[in-house]
C-alpha cells in the first residue's frame, strides 16, 4: 500500500534503528517522548521546590525553545498547506460532501471547546502572571478591529500566500509544475527535519517551565492542570459521543454497535501508538469491512487525514481560552472566534508533524497576543491528552468515509448487508 504524503512525514521522523531494550533503558535519549517528558515533569518537582523564586531564571529556558519552534513554524505552515495542494489537489465528486462533513465536524468541535471553557472557567483553578494584562480584564474589539487584526496577523497572511501560491502553481504547465511541486517537497523536508532536532529540547522546556512554576506558585498548578485534562478529555469524549454518533446512526443509517466492533480494533491502536497516520492501514481496513466505496475511504483517510483532526482542534482552543484565564485575561467573543480560525489554520498545517500541539498552539496564542512561556506546563498531561487526540482523529476518519457515501446516495450498512447475504 503506498504512504500518503503525510505518512511520509511521520515516517521522517518515526524511523529509528533498532535498539535493544538495554541500551534504550541506559540512554535517556533514546527513551520515548512521553517518558522523558514524565521524567523531566518529576525532576522538576523537588528543584524548584528547593530553589524557590530564583528558579523563576529557568522559565527563560523555556521561552526560549517554544520561541524558536514559533519562528520555525510560520514558514512551515505556508510549505505544508502548498505541498498538501500541490501532492494531494482535491478531486472526485464525493469532495463537496467531504468539505461539509469536515465544516460541520470542526464548527461541532469549537463550539463544544468554547462552551466548555467559557461555561466551566478551567483556567480559574491555575494562576499564572501575565505581565501585560489586568486580572479579570477584557478585550473587547469591534469588527473592524476584528478585520484589521486578521488581515495583519502573519499566519493569516502565511495560509492565505499559501493558498494563492500553490493554486496558481497548479494552473502551470506540466514541465513547470512539477519541479515546482519537488522544491516546496524538498523545503518542507529540510523544515521538518529541522523542527524535528528542534522538538527533542521539548521535555527540557518543561523541566524549566514546571521548575520555575514549582519556585513561585508551589504545588497549586497540580489542580490547575487536573481541570484542564479533564475538560480536554470531556470536551473530545462529547465531540465523539455528540457528533460523531448522529453522523453514524442519523445519516450512515448504522448501528453504533456494529460501527465500534470495526472501529475499535484502529481506535485503540491509535490511541496506543499516538498516531492516526501510523493507524492508517488498520484504518482502512476497519472502513472496507463496514462496506465503504474505495472512493470515500481515500479521501476520508488519506487525502482528509490533514483535515479529519477534530481531536487537535477542540483541543487547541480549550488550551488557548484555559492559558487565557489562568492569566486572568478574558477573551471577547471576537477575539475568541479569530483565535478559533487561526486554530483551524494551524491545525491543517501542521498536520502529522511532531509536537504538532505545541507548533499550533504556540501561533494560537501569539494571534491572542498571550505569553508563550507556559506552553511547556500544559505538556506535562499532554500524553495522556495527545493519545485521547489520536484516537478521536482515527474516528474522525472512519466516520466521514461513512457519511461521504450516505450523502452521496450509497449507505454502506445497507450495502455491506446485502454483500453478506449474497454471500452466503
Amino acid at each position: 500500500m503506498p504512504h500518503t504524503d503525510s505518512e511520509n512525514d511521520d515516517l521522517l521522523f518515526s524511523y529509528h534503528r533498532p535498539r535493544t531494550w538495554r541500551s534504550q533503558l541506559i540512554s535517556p535519549f533514546q527513551w520515548p517522548g512521553y517518558i522523558q517528558t514524565i521524567v523531566a515533569m518529576l525532576l522538576a518537582l523537588p528543584v524548584g521546590w528547593f530553589v524557590g523564586k530564583d528558579a523563576g531564571r529557568l522559565g527563560e529556558i523555556a521561552t526560549l525553545i517554544v520561541q524558536l519552534i514559533m519562528r520555525l513554524a510560520i514558514p512551515l505552515l505556508f510549505l505544508a498547506i502548498a505541498d498538501t495542494i500541490l501532492q494531494r489537489a482535491l478531486k472526485g465528486r464525493g469532495i463537496a460532501a467531504f468539505l461539509f462533513i469536515v465544516l460541520i465536524n470542526g464548527v461541532c468541535a469549537i463550539l463544544i471547546a468554547l462552551t466548555i471553557t467559557n461555561y466551566f472557567q478551567p483556567g480559574r483553578y491555575l494562576a499564572l502572571d501575565h505581565p501585560t494584562a489586568k486580572s479579570g480584564s477584557a478585550t473587547s474589539i469591534d469588527l473592524a478591529q476584528v478585520l484589521t487584526k486578521t488581515s495583519h496577523n502573519p499566519i493569516i497572511i502565511s495560509v492565505v500566500s499559501s493558498i494563492v501560491f500553490a493554486s496558481a502553481s497548479l494552473l502551470l504547465p506540466h514541465r513547470f509544475g512539477e519541479p515546482l511541486a519537488i522544491t516546496v517537497r524538498v523545503l518542507l523536508v529540510g523544515i521538518l527535519k529541522l523542527m524535528g532536532w528542534i522538538v527533542h529540547l521539548v521535555p527540557l522546556a518543561v523541566f524549566a517551565s514546571v521548575a520555575a512554576v514549582i519556585g513561585k506558585h508551589g504545588f497549586s498548578f497540580i489542580g490547575g492542570l487536573g481541570a484542564y485534562l479533564f475538560f480536554c478529555l470531556l470536551g473530545m469524549f462529547l465531540h465523539v459521543v455528540l457528533v460523531y454518533h448522529s453522523w453514524i446512526a442519523w445519516v450512515s443509517q448504522m448501528s453504533l454497535k456494529r460501527f465500534w466492533g470495526e472501529a475499535f480494533e484502529p481506535v485503540l491502536h491509535g490511541f496506543g501508538i499516538n498516531s492516526s497516520l501510523v493507524t492508517l492501514p488498520l484504518t482502512l481496513e476497519a472502513i472496507k469491512r463496514l462496506g465503504v466505496s474505495d472512493s470515500s475511504a481515500r479521501l476520508s483517510a488519506c487525502v482528509g487525514t490533514n483535515f479529519n483532526n477534530d481531536g487537535i482542534l477542540l483541543y487547541e482552543v480549550v488550551a488557548v481560552l484555559f492559558l487565557a484565564q489562568a492569566y486572568g485575561h478574558s477573551l471577547s467573543i471576537p477575539t475568541q472566534i479569530i483565535v478559533a480560525f487561526i486554530c483551524i489554520m494551524a491545525t491543517i498545517g501542521v498536520s502529522g508533524i511532531p509536537e504538532a500541539g505545541v507548533i499550533a498552539l504556540s501561533l494560537a496564542l501569539s494571534s491572542a497576543n498571550l505569553p508563550i512561556e507556559h506552553i511547556p506546563l500544559l505538556l506535562t498531561v499532554d500524553w495522556i491528552i495527545a493519545r485521547t487526540r489520536s484516537a478521536v482523529n482515527v474516528t474522525a476518519d472512519i466516520t466521514v468515509a461513512l457519511s461521504i457515501d450516505a450523502l452521496t446516495g450509497r449507505h454502506p450498512a445497507v450495502d455491506r448487508e446485502e454483500h453478506l447475504l449474497m454471500a452466503d
